[in-house]
């Protein structure tokens, strides 16, 4: 069933999720999914986190694990390597699609 979400933080969020569009909204969804938090990735749209920040917290539990029985090298870094780069694309993506949007919109107010 998942938490119970109040219902202005579900108003704000919709109200946000509703300022993309459609292309940029399919890769906020792949973001989410490599970060598994909608909080982080929302972190890092809005430039509050970068890829590094936001990957390390969605990864705290295997850091925690890698520090406490060691790191198997080409699991592991092939791994962190590999979320940090579908990570950054999908971001890349998200700002890539929402700029011209916010240009036209931007240009039309003037």
């Amino acid at each position: 069933m998942g938490p119970s979400i109040p219902a202005r933080t579900r108003e704000v969020l919709v109200s946000h999720l509703a300022s993309y569009n459609m292309w940029a909204l399919q890769g906020i969804e792949f973001v989410v999914a490599q970060l598994k938090s909608m909080v982080l990735a929302l972190g890092l749209m809005d430039l509050q986190l970068t890829v590094e920040q936001a990957v390390l917290l969605s990864r705290l539990e295997e850091e925690y694990q890698i520090q406490k029985w060691g790191n198997v090298e080409w699991a592991h870094d092939y791994e962190l390597q590999e979320l940090r780069a579908r990570t950054a694309a999908g971001t890349l993506f998200v700002h890539l699609c929402s700029e011209s949007s916010t240009l036209k919109h931007k240009l039309l107010q003037d």
